[in-house]
């Protein structure tokens, strides 16, 4: 729903239409928009009495939305559901254009870029919490209005974006197939590997008890050296998810998830190597190695904007992270900027990350050690500049 005051559009949201018992000014049939006329309200008890409703000659109430808005300008394509009719959405909304003293579409405009203004900063956030590199990011619609949104939000932050089939329903089956993430944070100043393998499993066993299928889980550990904080964050997925109903794909199809991930602008896309379960990608873009892991379910699982490959046996790790630690070292005035690592190993990649070499040993050991030393495992390193 729409804010206004008498100058402008004050916000969007966060309160929907169904809400305030209202329908979609887009989904009403046009012959019965006769004399809209604006009313301003409380959705619940407590809210701002500045939310718009147009009630009609007939007693209906309605309003518009970032749905009637982006339809209004023309932004959805007929194949999506949040398509609807532009004239009624664009009659509903005339009151309030002429109360403002704009035209119909310049207040479509608005209501977008304020939505855009949430957007941006909920993907920006995320983006600098979990440093996602700009190059690498898509923005994934779902839910009914997917279409009315992202297209539009996208453009503006330069950005690609999909809309899956039956995103109307994604959001409503998300549950049934949801990851589960749990965190473990404990304060261990010099912690031993038992006090990891031991944070480790209290990850773990709080990921079962949310639900996560026991074999899908994986877990990440982060130590600050500054704080002594140690994190344990573990992901998997639900036991639905985890039943196994794709098939494999080959190096060919690989070869295509990545070349349509990594867009237009990369050059010599070509394999660095391969596990089992696992296809490693390089390329040229932006004059930087571009890097893409894809797994055989046809699942991009890491993607860096600048790394480095290797392939090794498991007997001779260290060597090889020791190499990359020093090779993709960023000096900075004041700093010095570690790789992060991925390995593949198995049927897994794991992702290490510390200030400190001796703590990268200490967290692949917990989960190499017991490896056969000849097992052929997959490097990739990947530094990202702040």
């Amino acid at each position: 729903m729409v804010r206004i005051s008498d100058k402008d559009v004050i916000d969007v949201g966060p309160r929907s239409a169904h809400i305030a018992g209202c329908e979609y000014a887009c989904f009403t049939p046009e012959e019965e928009i006769v004399n809209p006329q604006i009313e301003l309200l409380s959705p619940k008890k407590g809210d701002p009495a500045d939310y718009c409703v147009i009630r009609l000659q007939n007693g209906k109430k309605i309003c518009f939305t970032n749905t009637c808005a982006a339809n209004v300008l023309g932004l959805v394509d007929e194949k999506y559901f949040a398509h609807g009719n532009a004239n009624s959405a664009r009659k509903a909304m005339q009151p309030v254009a002429d109360k403002l003293g704009i035209t119909v579409e310049e207040l479509a405009t608005k209501i977008l870029d304020k939505d855009y203004e949430k957007v941006s900063s909920c993907i920006n956030t995320l983006a600098d919490k979990y440093q996602l590199d700009h190059d690498t990011m898509k923005l994934v619609g779902c839910g009914g209005g997917a279409a009315a949104l992202v297209p539009y939000c996208a453009k503006k932050m330069g950005l690609d974006y999909d809309i899956p089939e039956n995103a109307e329903v994604i959001s409503s089956i998300g549950v049934a197939l949801a990851m589960v993430r749990d965190v473990v944070e404990r304060v261990i100043p010099n912690p031993s590997q038992d006090d990891i393998r031991e944070l480790k499993q209290e990850a773990v066993d709080s990921a079962i008890n949310s639900g996560a299928a026991p074999d899908s889980i994986e877990v990440h550990v982060e130590i600050d050296s500054q704080t002594g904080k140690v994190t344990a964050i573990a992901t998997g997925s639900t036991e639905v998810k985890s039943t196994d109903l794709l098939k494999e794909c080959d190096e060919t199809e690989a070869m295509e998830l990545a070349t349509r991930d990594l867009g237009k602008d990369a050059t010599n896309i070509r394999l660095a190597g391969k596990t089992d379960k696992f296809f490693v990608f390089e390329a040229t873009k932006k004059d930087k190695n571009a890097v893409r892991i894809v797994d055989k379910k046809g699942f991009i699982k890491v993607q860096c904007s600048s790394g480095s490959v290797r392939r090794c046996k498991v007997a001779d790790y260290k060597q090889v992270v020791e190499e990359l630690w020093e090779e993709q070292a960023e000096f900075k005035t004041d700093s010095v900027i570690r790789p992060d690592y991925f390995v593949c190993y198995g049927p897994r990649v794991s992702d290490y990350s510390a200030v400190d070499l001796e703590q990268i040993y200490l967290l692949m050991d917990l989960d190499l050690g017991d490896r056969d030393g000849n097992e052929e495992i997959i490097y990739v390193s990947s530094t990202i500049s702040v």
